[in-house]
């Protein structure tokens, strides 16, 4: 009845995973990732205004394309935040924010049943098949399945990277280079920060040594090169491309393509009305 986490079995068999993050919380938009190829989703509610009451639906429709389902929650320690991604049928947790091994321990109370952890049982929950009678056998797979996937992009998280990736919990890791560029005092360079990519370093060889996934990859300009650079550093699990940039860079070469068809005619376009917007020429 409870199938295994999708994600977890890929890495055992060597397979590389490739999700995207959805912030516009549209069935679908989640539809079209699993008719796509996409083998997971990574669902927002730390920026976005996606809600516990979105989520079941949303799992829903990643269910239906055989799509996993992850959850990247408010805050690492919202207690609330966490149960109700799990209850939604998510199959991870994508922990912001994670400074300290303590950091995950926390949130794995949150995430397991006793004895492995402290959360509070109820059967009347869509991941538990709302069924009392096989509650035994979904708490035994939540235990064995669910993955916490801390996220680094604090200088305190690289600096324990070490403890981090020791937790037996942890089988996955994000790079963030965002946040932790501007963590760093870099603001946007990311990885083209000295700093970000010394931390990169220290924490790919920290993955290594513990035998934890890294997630990364070019999240905003996926490339063939790009991506087999990525796998080549030690970047095993791909998270590539967001719902809303993905749309925006897409209208932005639609624009440009159009005006670039058009030069040269007796015709022509306004300017775009928002100030300071100039599309991209095809």
């Amino acid at each position: 009845m409870f199938k295994r986490n999708r994600i977890a079995e890929m890495l055992e068999n060597k397979q590389v995973p490739l999700g995207m993050q959805v912030f516009t919380g549209h069935p679908a938009l989640i539809e079209i990732l699993g008719l796509t190829g996409f083998d997971f989703v990574m669902l927002d509610t730390e920026h976005s205004p996606n809600n516990a009451r979105d989520m079941e639906h949303l799992v829903r429709a990643a269910d239906t394309v055989g799509l996993a389902t992850f959850v990247r929650v408010s805050k690492h320690d919202d207690e609330s935040d966490i149960h109700r991604a799990l209850e939604a049928g998510a199959v991870g947790i994508f922990l912001p924010l994670i400074k300290t091994a303590e950091d995950v321990k926390r949130a794995a109370d949150a995430a397991y049943f006793p004895m492995k952890g402290k959360r509070g049982i109820c059967p009347s929950l869509r991941a538990a098949r709302y069924n009392w009678n096989t509650f035994d056998e979904y708490a035994r797979w939540n235990n064995d399945e669910v993955m916490l996937v801390p996220m680094i992009e604090q200088v305190e998280a690289v600096e324990n990277i070490e403890e981090i990736c020791a937790l037996e919990d942890v089988k996955m890791i994000v790079f963030a280079a965002g946040d932790l560029a501007y963590a760093m005092g870099e603001a946007s360079l990311m990885m083209d920060s000295p700093k970000v990519q010394a931390a990169y370093r220290k924490v790919l060889d920290a993955a290594k040594r513990h035998n934890v996934a890294v997630n990364g990859g070019p999240i905003l300009d996926a490339t063939p090169e790009s991506c087999r650079k990525a796998l080549d550093s030690g970047v095993s699990v791909f998270t590539l491309g967001l719902d809303t940039l993905a749309f925006r860079r897409f209208c932005e070469d639609t624009v440009g393509a159009l005006n670039t068809g058009i030069e040269g005619s007796d015709f022509t376009r306004p300017p775009a009305p928002i100030s300071g917007f100039k599309a991209k020429k095809a």
